[in-house]
């Protein structure tokens, strides 16, 4: 029996999330050469999206789940939006303890569960700031294992 055949839970996600951001990626690098797209963005813009779509409460089934009929979608932004000099959300004192408390859980236990703590605070800063965070501390874990590159 190989023991890399067997990993713990946080091990899985990760694995699990490496391949959700090459899969992204080279759909992204798709859409660029169709030039659906003008450029790429960056691995950790793409990691904040596969992040964010796990911590996305699941969709309501019903009725209740479709939306009223809008108005159509603006164009998509090609200009970049100014680097933001404020701190993260997860930095600010009312946050920080919990927001570190959900990431402990995430790399001692699993991600999953750390999510679900999140949502059940049913505090909608605290899952931003939590996500900011998650994917801060995912992307860093990333790095060092050579999986991406730093920015």
């Amino acid at each position: 029996m190989a023991e890399s055949a067997v990993q713990n839970p946080l091990e899985q996600e990760i694995a699990q999330i490496e391949q959700d951001l090459a899969s992204k990626r080279k759909a992204l690098e798709h859409q660029k050469q169709a030039g659906a797209i003008p450029e790429m963005p960056h691995e950790k813009e793409t990691l904040r999206e596969i992040v964010g779509e796990k911590i996305a409460p699941p969709p309501a089934s019903g009725p209740a789940s479709v939306p009223p009929p809008s108005a159509p979608a603006p164009q998509q932004q090609t200009v970049p939006p100014p680097p933001s000099f404020e701190p993260p959300s997860y930095l600010s004192e009312e946050l920080k303890v919990k927001v570190q408390e959900l990431i402990n859980t995430a790399f001692t236990k699993t991600i999953d569960d750390a999510i679900k703590q999140a949502r059940a605070a049913n505090n909608a800063a605290l899952i931003d700031a939590f996500h900011d965070a998650l994917v801060d501390e995912l992307y860093n874990y990333l790095v060092e294992r050579g999986k991406l590159k730093k920015m």
